[in-house]
């Protein structure tokens, strides 16, 4: 398989991202059930999709067929169907963009910089440090980072999302709808903006549940 630095999900499916030597894509599923996922790789993007006359067998079987992906270097994850996406162990990164319109993201991390923007009703988890965390959100999406150690921090949490995050330094953060924010750290902040009726309060604990 050619090398990739993003990856694409255009379909609901399961993938189990692993950090290697190599860049490679499996379909780990039967032979009938295989040919309901595609992937192709143009450009450095890696796409996992299924074509039309395929995608009505996912949706009537419930169907999310499971991927395993394995790269040296990613730099752009976007998930734009209702997939599952999840890290079999921690992911190595140096700098990484991450959309979440739709799905569940859980990931463990040990990266420089992270900037996530999740939308609609996109479930993100990241664990474990970063130098940088940039978070974006709309709609009713959530964002749990309480496990994510970042030394900045930048959090704007739009419509109704819910969020938490950990960080060491500063913090800048705007509540631009109802939503609600949690944080861990005592950091300097620098506050944009708090709207009526959003929340925002600090972790005193160690660990979050």
């Amino acid at each position: 398989m050619n090398d990739f630095n993003s990856i694409v999900i255009n379909t609901r499916c399961t993938v189990i991202l692993n950090y290697g030597d190599c860049s490679a894509c499996t379909i780990d599923e039967s032979d009938e059930k295989v040919n309901w996922i595609n992937v192709s790789v143009r450009n450095g993007e890696l796409t996992i999709y299924t074509k039309p006359n395929y995608y009505g067998y996912l949706l009537m079987h419930g169907c999310y067929p499971k991927v395993t992906v394995t790269f040296n270097k990613l730099n752009a994850l976007k998930m734009q169907d209702r997939c599952f996406v999840k890290s079999a162990k921690q992911l190595i990164l140096q700098q990484l963009g991450i959309t979440v319109r739709e799905g569940r993201l859980e990931i463990g991390v040990e990266a420089s910089y992270i900037d996530c923007t999740v939308l609609k009703g996109g479930y993100v988890k990241i664990y474990g440090e970063t130098i940088i965390s940039r978070v974006l959100m709309y709609h009713k999406s959530i964002y749990e980072g309480a496990n994510l150690t970042a030394s900045e921090g930048q959090i704007h949490v739009h419509d109704e999302g819910k969020a938490s995050v950990c960080v060491t330094d500063e913090l800048e953060l705007g509540m631009y709808g109802q939503g609600k924010l949690t944080y861990r750290g005592d950091p300097k902040m620098r506050i944009l903006q708090i709207n009526k009726g959003s929340a925002l309060k600090q972790i005193k604990t160690s660990t979050v549940t």
